[in-house]
């Protein structure tokens, strides 16, 4: 995504978007941000894996997404002082480059065309939504379980480093119904179940 949105500058607003970003390296389970706590900045995810989690009004952590390389997190904080909506922390050692409000906001005044990479971030973003709204509406559980898994698969290898429940929360059914799924799956021999993560075997069966 964020390749695709640097793709709409020129190359002066290219160059200078990238002297004001930062390097972080972010090791595993470290959190980058927290739910609630004011953003003041965008993150680049170049290597490595976020997973993002929101607190529901139960008090229960469920994850939202799973984020690799070239992904975009905490976006909200280029355009407005308002709290982080999710929290987000790194599942393996994790490089990102951040772009803070305040260098944004300086920039945009001398490269205009920089306005074109937020209304692309909005965009991307409600594309995003509406997506997840429709296959959450006419596509059954099981599909949405196989769907998640592929796109882990693709993001992660072999080996994928989510519980049972987080792979429920993000295909958006019950633990029980994921594990039906996962269970089933096991004894066509597509994946192998593991302690707090799935190893895919066959995934092209998916």
């Amino acid at each position: 995504m964020w390749a695709a949105l640097l793709d709409r500058l020129d190359d002066g607003a290219r160059i200078h978007l990238d002297q004001i970003m930062r390097p972080r390296v972010v090791p595993t389970n470290e959190v980058l941000f927290w739910e609630g706590e004011p953003g003041d900045a965008l993150y680049v995810i170049e290597d490595g894996h976020i997973l993002v989690e929101r607190v529901t009004e139960q008090g229960d952590t469920v994850a939202v997404a799973v984020l690799g390389p070239d992904s975009i997190v905490g976006e909200q904080a280029l355009l407005g002082d308002d709290a982080r909506g999710a929290t987000a922390r790194a599942l393996t050692p994790t490089t990102v480059r951040i772009l803070s409000r305040a260098a944004f906001g300086e920039l945009r005044r001398t490269q205009p065309a920089l306005d074109q990479l937020l209304v692309g971030l909005l965009d991307g973003r409600i594309r995003e939504l509406n997506d997840l709204v429709l296959e959450a509406r006419h596509r059954p559980a099981e599909e949405r379980v196989r769907r998640r898994l592929a796109e882990l698969g693709s993001l992660f290898g072999e080996e994928i480093p989510l519980t049972q429940a987080t792979v429920a929360a993000l295909a958006g059914t019950t633990r029980p119904t994921t594990n039906g799924v996962l269970t089933a799956l096991q004894d066509d021999g597509v994946l192998e179940l593991r302690r707090g993560r799935i190893r895919l075997i066959t995934p092209e069966a998916l």
